[in-house]
């Protein structure tokens, strides 16, 4: 069985995408840009990110070893939004480079728990 595109008939002119398509598209081309050059631009970071880009956003998914390295994470993308604190994970959501950008930290809330402890274990 053969499919045939629809549109190659002379009478069914493909339709024009429309303006809200358009501009998605751009906005995926833009996050794949972001995430692609993200490993250079983060490579003097402490903790590696695992980067992605989806629905025209970045996630950056860190694994910060310290408190500190959490914070050296959020002052590079220049967070000041409220960390939604999910299970054993932190999530930021951030405009980074003009995309929507997610930053999730693996083991911060257990870092911030260490940290309100005085460094003690429960």
């Amino acid at each position: 069985m053969t499919i045939t595109d629809p549109f190659t008939a002379p009478s069914r002119p493909r339709p024009a995408p429309s303006p809200a398509a358009v501009a998605l598209l751009a906005q995926c081309r833009r996050a794949k840009a972001v995430a692609d050059s993200a490993p250079a631009r983060f490579a003097d970071m402490p903790a590696p990110a695992a980067v992605s880009a989806a629905g025209g956003e970045v996630q950056l998914v860190v694994h910060p070893k310290t408190l500190a390295d959490w914070v050296r994470w959020t002052t590079v993308l220049g967070v000041r939004t409220r960390q939604v604190h999910t299970g054993s994970t932190t999530v930021v959501r951030c405009t980074y480079g003009g995309v929507r950008t997610r930053l999730v930290g693996v083991g911060v809330p257990a870092l911030l728990t260490e940290h309100s402890n005085g460094g003690r274990s429960c």
